[in-house]
């Protein structure tokens, strides 16, 4: 599949952990969409990007385990997760706790804690290492007085994962809606949003979907879907979009109902190449392909004394290694000077993935010029 990649050519792409490498097929998307543009108008083009939305969303859903018209589409998930909360009241209710872990992706939790000012109650869950969270002290944190409870299935910081079973068990006794950011995992951590028995789960397109940014999406469970009526919405949210009535709004009862104002079109094409693409490999043989690198990777640094801050027990992490040195900083970027691209964390060092299209050769291509960079 290499062949399907811009830029892996001459660049030794080891940063899918942040942003996938560009398929060729998103190239020609834009140029399609520029097409549809200027050839149909709005009269004709406005329809046919609908419906591709649709498609893409449940093409999202396919990889995740979702049915058909549970996944809906918006520029990010900051968004779907304000509209998710503007979906909810709390206020006179004694049920308006929100639990989300210290580890959580910062855009997120700038989104629930804002909503204290409209009576909701945030609880944030404590890390002891900045790496991990135990199980035991989540669920715990998790009572009658529990909404939502907001979960991220890896942590950004640290690669690990959560043990998600568990948690939603615990939820589930306590009455309140999951609702799980898939970010860091989707596209090369195999799960089935169906067989975890999530209510809500969130992810976007730029990391292991390989899809570049402006996609994001959002799963809802279809016994759910029709009991949120988002405050934060807009006209494509309404049941006929283009029938332009005034308030109050008829939400759509589709893939739309989590839509709104004017959809970002051109994020939504030149995403679903990159879907297109780990749809016909395949999560489980991504997967398989990913902890044979990151395992040489773990190990290799290991042997040369570095730190390694993801877990070295491949089924505890997501699709990357943390690798911690002296000057580390410094180090990315001369690895980015020589093209060998990766990213850098405090308190983890450099970030070092592998996709689909990552080869054992340029595992070792970092590894000995990283060798060379560090002494």
């Amino acid at each position: 599949m290499r062949g399907h990649f811009a830029g892996i050519d001459v660049n030794t792409w080891l940063v899918s952990h942040s942003m996938g490498a560009p398929p060729l097929a998103a190239r020609d998307a834009l140029v399609r969409y520029h097409a549809q543009w200027a050839d149909g108008g709005p009269e004709g083009a406005w329809p046919g990007w609908l419906d591709e939305a649709r498609r893409i969303a449940d093409g999202i859903g396919a990889i995740i385990g979702a049915p058909a018209g549970s996944v809906s589409l918006a520029p990010n998930v900051s968004v779907l997760q304000s509209a998710l909360a503007s979906s909810l009241d709390f206020r006179g209710t004694d049920r308006n706790e929100i639990v989300y872990e210290a580890l959580q992706f910062p855009s997120l939790a700038y989104v629930w804690t804002a909503w204290e000012r409209a009576g909701a109650k945030t609880v944030r869950v404590p890390t002891d290492d900045g790496r991990t969270i135990p199980t035991d002290r989540i669920c715990s944190a998790i009572t009658e007085r529990t909404a939502v409870v907001v979960l991220s299935h890896a942590y950004y910081q640290s690669g690990v994962l959560i043990d998600v079973p568990s948690i939603v068990s615990r939820a589930r006794e306590a009455g309140a809606l999951v609702v799980l950011d898939a970010y860091q995992t989707t596209g090369t951590y195999p799960y089935d949003v169906t067989a975890l028995d999530l209510d809500i789960v969130v992810g976007g397109s730029h990391k292991w979907l390989c899809g570049g940014p402006g996609c994001g999406w959002i799963y809802v469970r279809p016994s759910l879907a029709q009991g949120f009526e988002p405050a934060v919405t807009g006209w494509f949210a309404h049941r006929d979009p283009f029938a332009f009535e005034p308030p109050p709004i008829d939400y759509a009862t589709d893939q739309l109902r989590w839509a709104t104002g004017t959809p970002t079109i051109p994020g939504y094409l030149v995403a679903k190449a990159g879907h297109d693409i780990i749809r016909e490999i395949g999560v489980d043989a991504i997967r398989a392909h990913n902890v044979r690198l990151t395992t040489r990777l773990t190990e290799a640094a290991l042997e040369r004394g570095w730190r390694v801050n993801t877990p070295h027990d491949a089924r505890e992490r997501t699709g990357w290694v943390g690798i911690d040195v002296p000057g580390a900083e410094r180090v990315l970027h001369e690895l980015v000077a020589r093209r060998i691209y990766v990213d850098y964390r405090p308190g983890c060092g450099l970030r070092v993935s592998a996709h689909l299209y990552t080869t054992d050769e340029e595992i070792e291509r970092f590894l000995t010029v990283m060798t060379a960079l560090v002494r």
